[in-house]
């Protein structure tokens, strides 16, 4: 139970912002003294089912019990309903955590997509816009035409917010080989479907051209920000299997599996995390590196890219 209880204790100080203690804080929640907070912490005093229950709610912490015999893993579900979704709630948790994750000194993600990272869609409004809409099955299964000013300027503002804060924190993003092919059929088919009209549709294969364009310049100097701590480092994997993001926080480890478009689990099972990670690092190794000097592949893979967008935009143009 004392393992238990320390490990508890450590996600419960990762979750917690850096300028607050650890100690002080259980001892308000509990009500008790800063003394016997530091014993619960040490593991000197054992918490009981009523204290974990309060820390929980609190903190929004789960106290976790797995028997060694049980190869088990428990993931966090965020729901999004497919039928009416709240883009508004996603991305607000989406934010959440990402500014958990900034506020810890050492950190790092790593992805691995066969999709452009949304984080940097959310730069360009009318492209942010309509991957929300293009994900919600409501809209696609309906009349509605696509229409970027029907979305709420809180929409907006907390897809900038995202985006700045993403960039400010160093990562590695593995892609696959066809990554940008996905969204570039999702406009052909919201124009071929009448969605979206031609000027709409050609200005946002052109926000599609921005981002990758600021993808390069993020490659060329390993770095997504004036600042050398916010490293980037890009990779090329043909032998993707899945979408996921590996958080290096506060010397602990969280994984987020992507699903259903734009739903996700997340677990922060170390042994999970572990697994995830060795498996990402393989990956690497088998992969081409586009940040600094990978220009040639680099290069090559914008260059197919950018046909991709032109070819399309001439085929909207065609009367």
């Amino acid at each position: 139970m004392v393992n238990f209880q320390a490990n508890y204790f450590e996600q419960i100080k990762t979750a917690l912002p850096t300028y607050q203690n650890l100690a002080q804080s259980i001892a308000e929640v509990l009500s008790i003294s800063i003394n016997e907070a530091y014993k619960k912490i040490k593991g000197s005093s054992l918490l009981n089912i009523n204290q974990i229950v309060k820390l929980s709610d609190h903190f929004g912490v789960p106290f976790l019990y797995k028997p060694e015999q049980l190869p088990t893993v428990t993931f966090d579900y965020l729901s999004v309903d497919q039928e009416t979704p709240n883009m508004l709630l996603y991305l607000q948790d989406l934010l959440k955590n990402l500014k958990q994750i900034q506020s810890g000194t050492k950190k790092h993600i790593t992805i691995t997509t066969d999709d452009i990272p949304l984080f940097h869609f959310f730069k360009y409004p009318e492209l942010t816009c309509f991957k929300l809409f293009f994900w919600s099955d409501s809209a696609m299964n309906s009349e509605t035409k696509f229409d970027p000013s029907s979305f709420d300027e809180q929409i907006i503002s907390l897809s900038k917010e995202l985006n700045q804060i993403y960039l400010e924190i160093p990562c590695t993003e593995i892609w696959a080989k066809d990554t940008v092919h996905g969204t570039i059929e999702q406009i052909r088919y919201a124009f071929e479907a009448g969605y979206i009209d031609k000027g709409l549709a050609i200005q946002i294969i052109e926000q599609v051209r921005y981002c990758l364009t600021d993808m390069n310049m993020y490659a060329i100097s390993s770095k997504k920000t004036i600042d050398p701590d916010h490293s980037f480092n890009w990779y090329n994997c043909d032998v993707l299997g899945s979408i996921s993001y590996l958080v290096d926080h506060k010397g602990s480890m969280s994984c987020y599996n992507r699903f259903n478009t734009f739903n996700y689990l997340k677990t922060d099972d170390q042994s999970y995390c572990e697994q995830t990670k060795h498996w990402m690092q393989g990956l690497i190794k088998k992969s081409v590196s586009f940040s600094g000097q990978g220009e040639k592949h680099r290069n090559k893979f914008l260059y197919n890219s950018f046909a991709e967008c032109d070819n399309l935009i001439r085929e909207i143009n065609i009367p």
